[in-house]
């Protein structure tokens, strides 16, 4: 039962990793009147540790998902959002070392997806570390 619910994990992260769109080129784009175009807005854009801080582009009515490397004793909080663009936080199955969420894409606007873990086990002695994404939905 644990290796079929392993083998689901890694089969559910392979595609949705082969299927996305990756969050770093719209991230890191140089021009800025790219952000605006809509040809550079993916369907199911996936963002990483990398991308922190980055911004993405995503058409409505798809989805942008979040794959963080996890780390023992400083677990990531359930991520928050801003604006009305972007549904819920769903968790998504990921392999050992990695947790994940995913986000409809509810209507054109902006949103930033935000979440914090501690830096080191001791939580009191620690700074949190913060991921943050900004999401254009068009």
């Amino acid at each position: 039962m644990l290796n079929s619910l392993s083998l689901l994990s890694l089969g559910l992260v392979a595609a949705l990793t082969a299927s996305a769109a990756p969050a770093s080129p719209t991230a890191r784009s140089a021009e800025p009147a790219l952000a605006a175009n809509w040809q550079s807005c993916g369907t199911h854009v996936v963002a990483d540790d990398s991308d922190n801080g980055s911004s993405v582009c995503v058409v409505a009515h798809s989805d942008v998902s979040i794959l963080l490397n996890a780390v023992a004793g400083s677990p990531w909080s359930a991520p928050t959002t801003t604006g009305h663009a972007l549904g819920p936080a769903m968790p998504l199955p990921t392999p050992f070392g990695r947790v994940g969420w995913q986000f409809q894409t509810l209507a054109a606007g902006h949103a930033d997806i935000t979440t914090t873990r501690p830096s080191c086990p001791t939580p009191a002695k620690c700074h949190d570390i913060v991921y943050r994404l900004h999401v254009t939905v068009r």
